[in-house]
C-alpha cells in the first residue's frame, strides 16, 4: 500500500506540481554551478594575463669585503619582504679575490659562508675566481657546500682545458616563470689572469655571442632542449664593453647585470632596449629590479622597472637609495645573525694575526701624495720599494738567486698607502691588504734591449696626443732618462748598480707572476727566458724586506 502511494505520488495524478518543482531547482542547481565553473575559468585565464612580478637583487665584484655583508644581508631581507618568494639573489663575478685580510687569511671561506647566509645561489664566473688556479676553483671555491651555481657560457667545460663546477646557465621556477640566468666572463681573461691559469683555460666565444647562443636556444619553442620565460644575463665585464659590442645581445635578453670595472652604470640598454647595469665594487651598492612577465616561452612579454626609485641601494649617507628602500618597504629587518656571526669570528682571527707589526716606517708610502714622490724622476716611493722587496725576495730563493732588477706593476696594488692608518708602523695585516692579489714573485732574463723596452711600455699617448706614464716600479738601483721626442717612447742611459747596460746583456728581473708573463699590457716581458715562478707570495717578499731594513 505505501509503495503503490508512493509510486503514485512520484509519476502520476494529483502530485505532479511537486515533481516539477523538484526538477527546477535540479535545474537551477546545475546552471549555478555551470555559472561557478565559468567564473572560475575566466577568473584563471585573468590571472594567467595577469603579470607575474620577478624582483632581481644583484651585487658585483665584492672581492671578500665581508664588513659590507651585515648591510648587504639587511637590504637583501628587505627585498624578500617587498616580493616574498618571489625574488633571486645573484652576483655577476668576483665574489672572492683580491680581498681585505679578513677574508683573504682564510682563503675567502668567510665570503663564500657569507654569501651562502645571504641565500646568494647564483653567479656568474669572473676572473678573481680563477686567483689561485682552475683547480682551486674546481674543489673549493665552486664546491656544491657552497650553495652557488657558477656559470660562464664562453668557457670550456670538457677536455684537458676544462673547468668543473661551472655551466652555461641555470633555470629557476620564480612566481610561476622559468627565470633563465646566463653567465659569461669578460673576453680578455688572459690579460687579467696570470699565464700558467690561463693555460687550463679556454675562452670558446665571446661573452655576447656565447649569451645569445643560450639566450636563443631556450627562446626557440623547443621545450626539448630547455625552455624560458624570461632570460636575464650575467656578464662579467664591463657595461659599456657589453652595450657596444659589435654582435651585440639579442632580444631575448631581458636584463643585463655588468661587472669587471668597479663602476657605476645604470643607463646603457642593448639594441632591444633591456638594462644593462653594474653596481659598483666591494657590496657597497645592490641593484634591484622588477620584471614583470606575461606568457611563457616564446610569447612571453617581460618589462623591466626599478623596484624603489633608482637602479641601487646605496650605503653611504651621501646616496639617497636607503631611504627610498625603507619607505618602499617599511620594515625594521636586521641582519641575520649567521652573518653577524661570521664576521666577528673572521675579524678575531685578523685581529690575532694581522695587527701584529712588521716594521716602522719613515712615510705612509701612499700614492696619491705628491710628498712621497720624487720631484725630479717623478717615481713614486711606493712603488719602487715593493720593486726592491721582490728583487731582495727573489735573490733569497734558488731560482731568483742572481736577479738584478725588480718591478711591480701599480694594478697589482689594492690599497693606496702601505701604512694605511699614518701611526707610523706596518702591520701584516697592512702589507696584505697591499698586496691582497693571488701572485706569486717570479723571475724571467731579459736582454738589454728587452729591459729598455719593458721600461718604456709605461708610456702612452692620452685621447690629446700627451704622453702619460702608467708609473710601472723599478727597484732603486736603477736609473734611466726618457725621450719622448719621438713617435715611440725611448729609455736613455739605462744604468743598473751604476753600470750602463748593452743591449746585448742578458739581465734576470723580479716581480709578480701576472707582471712577468705579460700582465697589464707590458708584453715585453714575454719576449724573456728561463721564466720560473718562485713559489714565494709576492705580499711574503714585502714583509721579509720590511723586516729586514727596519
Amino acid at each position: 500500500m505505501g509503495f503503490e502511494k508512493i509510486t503514485q505520488t512520484s509519476n502520476h495524478g494529483p502530485n505532479r506540481p511537486a515533481a516539477l518543482r523538484w526538477l527546477a531547482r535540479i535545474v537551477a542547481v546545475l546552471a549555478a554551478l555551470s555559472l561557478l565553473s565559468g567564473l572560475a575559468a575566466r577568473r584563471a585565464a585573468a590571472q594567467e594575463t595577469e603579470p607575474s612580478k620577478i624582483t632581481i637583487a644583484d651585487i658585483t665584484d665584492f672581492h671578500g669585503h665581508i664588513e659590507q655583508g651585515p648591510w648587504i644581508a639587511d637590504q637583501l631581507g628587505r627585498v624578500r619582504e617587498y616580493n616574498p618568494g618571489n625574488t633571486v639573489a645573484v652576483s655577476a663575478g668576483d665574489l672572492v679575490g683580491g680581498s681585505p685580510y679578513e677574508s683573504a687569511l682564510h682563503k675567502d671561506e668567510p665570503t663564500l659562508a657569507m654569501a651562502k647566509a645571504w641565500g646568494l645561489t647564483i653567479s656568474a664566473m669572473g676572473n678573481h675566481e680563477l686567483d689561485r688556479g682552475v683547480k682551486d676553483f674546481n674543489d673549493r671555491i665552486a664546491s656544491k657546500s657552497h650553495g652557488i651555481e657558477w656559470l660562464a657560457a664562453n668557457v670550456r667545460k670538457t677536455g684537458p682545458n676544462g673547468i668543473g663546477n661551472l655551466r652555461d646557465y641555470t633555470i629557476r621556477m620564480v612566481a610561476g616563470k622559468r627565470v633563465a640566468f646566463v653567465g659569461a666572463v669578460t673576453d680578455h681573461l688572459g690579460s687579467v689572469l696570470s699565464r700558467s691559469v690561463m693555460r687550463n683555460v679556454r675562452l670558446d666565444e665571446s661573452a655576447v655571442t656565447a649569451v645569445n647562443r643560450v639566450a636563443d636556444r631556450l627562446s626557440d619553442g623547443d621545450e626539448s632542449n630547455g625552455e624560458a620565460d624570461v632570460v636575464v644575463a650575467l656578464i662579467h665585464d664591463d657595461a659599456d664593453l657589453v652595450a657596444k659590442d659589435p654582435v651585440g645581445l639579442d632580444a631575448n635578453v631581458d636584463l643585463v647585470y655588468a661587472g669587471h670595472t668597479h663602476a657605476v652604470k645604470t643607463d646603457r640598454r642593448t639594441a632591444s632596449g633591456a638594462p644593462i647595469i653594474e653596481a659598483g665594487c666591494f657590496g657597497r651598492y645592490v641593484a634591484v629590479q622588477d620584471l614583470m612577465v606575461s606568457g611563457s616561452g616564446r610569447q612571453s612579454q617581460v618589462s623591466v622597472s626599478n623596484s624603489f626609485g633608482g637602479p641601487l641601494v646605496g650605503d653611504w649617507p651621501s646616496s639617497t637609495d636607503p631611504a627610498k628602500v625603507v619607505s618602499a618597504v617599511q620594515t625594521t629587518i636586521s641582519p641575520t645573525d649567521a652573518v653577524e656571526s661570521i664576521l666577528r669570528r673572521a675579524d678575531a682571527s685578523a685581529r690575532r694575526a694581522g695587527d701584529v707589526v712588521v716594521s716602522s716606517v719613515p712615510q705612509r708610502y701612499d700614492r696619491t701624495d705628491k710628498a712621497d714622490r720624487d720631484p725630479k724622476t717623478g717615481r713614486i716611493a711606493l712603488y719602487t720599494l715593493i720593486a726592491d722587496a721582490a728583487l731582495d725576495g727573489a735573490r733569497r730563493t734558488t731560482e731568483g738567486a742572481h736577479a738584478r732588477v725588480g718591478f711591480v706593476n701599480p694594478g697589482s696594488l689594492r690599497t693606496q698607502a702601505l701604512d694605511l692608518d699614518g701611526d707610523g708602523f706596518v702591520t701584516v695585516r697592512e702589507a696584505s691588504d697591499m698586496m691582497a692579489l693571488q701572485f706569486d714573485n717570479a723571475v724571467v732574463t731579459l736582454d738589454g734591449a728587452t729591459l729598455r723596452r719593458a721600461i718604456a711600455q709605461q708610456w702612452h699617448r692620452d685621447d690629446e696626443g700627451h704622453w702619460r706614464s702608467g708609473q710601472l716600479g723599478v727597484s732603486s738601483n736603477v736609473t734611466w732618462t726618457m725621450d719622448l721626442d719621438g713617435d715611440e717612447p725611448k729609455v736613455l742611459d739605462l744604468k743598473v748598480d751604476g753600470r750602463p747596460v748593452a743591449d746585448g746583456e742578458r739581465i734576470t728581473v723580479a716581480g709578480n707572476s701576472f707582471l712577468l708573463t705579460g700582465g697589464d699590457g707590458y708584453r715585453a716581458f714575454l719576449r724573456g727566458t728561463g721564466y720560473a715562478d718562485t713559489g714565494v707570495p709576492y705580499a711574503r717578499t714585502l714583509i721579509d724586506f720590511l723586516r729586514s731594513h727596519d
